[in-house]
């Protein structure tokens, strides 16, 4: 069926048996197509059903295997950008800096099920609706957001990327952040506001005093002193729409 999601899964037996029966409990669109319990075999699979692939679920832990050795092998590239992978190191770990696409997210090993078929089904929906250039601009996102100290296991750093980039096809919305934007993420990720307002502050903190302060100071010191105070949501989101725009020569809103 059209509205499928044929998912590939490489992880131990017992994991794929449990993934099988949540997934068959919340939702009616993901179906484990393939599933492997090594990596020998998955890149064989990858390789040989790529065009039958939606998305890719890879146990980054599992014992006496190389994962970056698979990822390297991918025969289609782009796959890399259908890939989630299930490990509690830093998503930075696994960038390929030799590739023209990257893994699509990471998540920590005591993950919840809501946010793993959410990823799912907006790798699907990737493929199915962007562009490569929306494709490039979202994973740039995650890419700043990295780079500032927002690290891919936190809730807040999912709702950021998707305001930014909400904000970025529409920039009118930068005025109406309480009013439209935490409404729209907030029903993207069935959570409430004030539940996706304070996660964006959490992340935005945490990011500020654990990132790369030179990469903070280039992006926000004409707005901000980096001793004193830190941006508010919407400065920030602001201010990297505003970056990935100048980048694209779109000079004005």
């Amino acid at each position: 069926m059209r509205n499928e999601i044929n998912t590939l899964v490489v992880c131990s037996k017992c994991d794929v048996v449990k993934l099988e029966e949540e997934f068959s409990k919340r939702s009616t669109e993901i179906k484990v197509k393939y599933k492997t319990d090594n990596y020998k075999e998955a890149l064989y699979m990858i390789n040989d059903k790529c065009n039958k692939i939606d998305a890719i679920i890879i146990d980054g832990t599992l014992e006496s295997e190389n994962i970056l050795d698979l990822l390297t092998k991918y025969e289609d590239e782009t796959l890399l950008a259908r890939t989630m992978i299930i490990d509690n190191i830093k998503l930075d770990c696994y960038n390929l800096t030799n590739k023209k696409y990257q893994i699509f997210n990471i998540l920590p090993k005591n993950y919840k099920i809501d946010e793993l078929i959410y990823s799912l089904k907006e790798i699907k929906n990737k493929n199915m609706l962007y562009d490569y250039q929306k494709i490039n601009t979202y994973d740039k996102i995650a890419e700043i957001l990295k780079k500032l100290g927002i690290a891919p296991d936190k809730n807040g750093f999912h709702y950021l990327r998707k305001a930014i980039y909400e904000c970025y096809l529409n920039p009118g919305l930068l005025t109406s952040i309480t009013k439209e934007i935490y409404p729209m993420v907030g029903q993207t990720f069935k959570k409430k506001e004030s539940c996706i307002e304070r996660s964006i502050r959490s992340a935005i903190e945490t990011g500020w005093d654990r990132g790369n302060y030179e990469y903070s100071n280039e992006l926000f010191s004409s707005c901000v002193d980096y001793y004193k105070t830190k941006p508010t949501n919407g400065e920030f989101i602001a201010i990297i729409v505003d970056k990935l725009m100048l980048e694209e020569g779109r000079l004005a809103y």
